[in-house]
């Protein structure tokens, strides 16, 4: 499969998962409000991973992995991991630096604690140098004889892959907040369904 049959097929998956959790009906508490919130936004990332790729700018898609990354993981940390008092501080702007999340969510597959371990581990440098401008985005568009993006077919499958695992992972939560057990088993089926886009 090229770009463009993945990109396809992103969207496909995406408008699925949308159909699901679109206008949900959550516990409207503090904690679940602010973390839905997240997920919601880092499901929007995912979107706009696809989008950019769409438009030939991998670049600006390969910057929006670390954001699709710490969105979820503040999103998990606060909706299961978050203490009443760290809720209360969160929403005074105030959050845990990164490795103390990571260190609060640990490494339990069971709660995705594991997956998140990881990501971070083999990619959270890369992805800081992907969203600053670092030397990841240098090394992939200088060539012999010019300036210009220069990403390889195989980083952006990959992407493209990591993308729908993050939709599927943040669909899940949503569908769990929402109580919907059919949803989440359709999820799973659709899970097999799609293992190669995963």
């Amino acid at each position: 499969m090229n770009i463009s049959d993945r990109l396809q097929e992103a969207k496909e998956i995406g408008s699925w998962l949308h159909g699901k959790v679109n206008n949900i009906s959550v516990p409207n508490d503090k904690r679940t409000v602010m973390a839905l919130s997240i997920l919601q936004q880092a499901l929007d990332v995912t979107d706009g991973l696809v989008i950019l790729l769409e438009n030939n700018l991998p670049g600006p898609a390969l910057a929006l992995a670390r954001p699709m990354h710490e969105g979820y993981v503040r999103g998990v940390w606060l909706l299961a991991h978050a203490s009443e008092e760290s809720v209360e501080r969160f929403e005074t702007g105030r959050c845990p630096n990164f490795p103390e999340l990571l260190k609060q969510i640990g490494d339990d597959p069971e709660t995705g604690g594991a997956f998140i371990k990881g990501m971070t581990d083999l990619n959270l440098s890369s992805f800081h140098d992907l969203t600053h401008g670092g030397m990841e985005h240098v090394i992939r568009r200088t060539t012999g004889s010019a300036i210009e993006p220069n990403y390889s077919e195989d980083e952006i499958i990959n992407l493209i892959k990591i993308r729908n695992q993050y939709s599927m992972l943040i669909t899940c939560f949503l569908l769990l907040l929402a109580n919907d057990q059919g949803s989440m088993e359709e999820l799973l089926k659709k899970r097999e369904e799609w293992r190669d886009a995963l």
